[in-house]
């Protein structure tokens, strides 16, 4: 169950991961390149010259998963739905060479292709100990979709990729409901026919 932490749970999970595998992999190319959570203009406006951003720019509702059923927490209490969401980030690797630039793209998409699915031992912050799963994949969004990310933060357009992470819930905050409990189920079977 995710609290309202989970926005900034999922930014460091993916922030783990990234700096494990690059910032702190030991190779010459890519080892010692910081992973921030900061836009790519804030990155440049304060003055960081190499690193890659994981910038989340957008969140979503999960529609297919908005009327999930309550959860029964026992057999007197319900809890309230909570909020399924999708987050999308932006990955922009930052460098003034275009070969290192490239190195570091390369070396995060692949990352994220083989952590496609987060669960147990990476979760971070709040999300430490949770049985769900985070699903991670690259979002492919059109040339034009990708342009106004870029024209929102008044930056010409970067080499970047955007992700989306399926599904972050935020459960309800509100005290479980009291309901009376299952004493007797039962099920059956009519046959509808047509009448003229």
């Amino acid at each position: 169950m995710s609290e309202y932490t989970a926005l900034r749970a999922a930014s460091r999970t993916l922030h783990a991961l990234l700096k494990r595998e690059i910032t702190d992999s030991g190779e010459p190319e890519i080892g010692g390149i910081p992973i921030d959570l900061r836009s790519p203009k804030e990155l440049r406006g304060d003055g960081v010259q190499t690193a890659v951003s994981l910038w989340l720019y957008r969140v979503t509702r999960n529609a297919e998963l908005l009327n999930a059923p309550p959860e029964r927490l026992s057999a007197t209490e319900m809890r309230g739905s909570g909020l399924p969401l999708t987050l999308h980030f932006l990955v922009t690797p930052i460098a003034d060479d275009t070969g290192v630039e490239q190195v570091l793209f390369g070396r995060a998409l692949q990352v994220l292709q083989d952590h496609a699915i987060v669960r147990g031992a990476d979760f971070a912050d709040s999300l430490a100990g949770e049985r769900a799963e985070l699903r991670v994949s690259l979002d492919t969004l059109s040339l034009e979709e990708i342009t106004r990310v870029w024209d929102a933060l008044k930056e010409p357009y970067e080499l970047s990729a955007s992700y989306r992470v399926q599904v972050l819930t935020i459960d309800s905050a509100r005290e479980p409901l009291q309901v009376a409990p299952v004493i007797e189920r039962r099920s059956g079977l009519a046959q509808i026919t047509a009448t003229r």
